[in-house]
């Protein structure tokens, strides 16, 4: 799943998004979320709570993440670790310069599955 990520990442947009990772979860068994943050501005704290907690019962195959201020790369790390401790969930993320690169990170991830 490509998502790109404009302004703030809102609990509506969240909700929306993981219903949707849940169902591609259901129907493939797996999933990998590529991630456009080079516009976003911010994961409000109730959202990364609602992410954390959708996390309890779902795991994501890996996520790269591409295009990522500083800033956004620390809120993203730092809610990405609560996930893996309050989940026990190993899920792989790793930023990336670029979209390209994101995509083949992604091919020899899932190709290791």
């Amino acid at each position: 799943m490509h998502l790109k990520f404009r302004g703030p990442f809102v609990l509506e947009h969240a909700k929306t998004v993981h219903e949707y990772l849940a169902q591609i979860m259901a129907e493939t068994g797996r999933c990998y979320l590529l991630a456009d943050m080079s516009q976003m501005n911010g994961i409000p704290t109730d959202t990364r709570r609602y992410v954390g907690e959708w996390h309890k019962q779902h795991t994501v195959s890996g996520v790269a993440v591409y295009g990522a201020s500083f800033a956004t790369r620390a809120i993203a790390t730092l809610m990405f670790q609560a996930v893996r401790i309050v989940g026990a969930q190993q899920i792989e993320m790793e930023f990336l310069r670029d979209e390209a690169e994101a995509r083949r990170w992604i091919a020899a991830h899932s190709a290791r599955a």
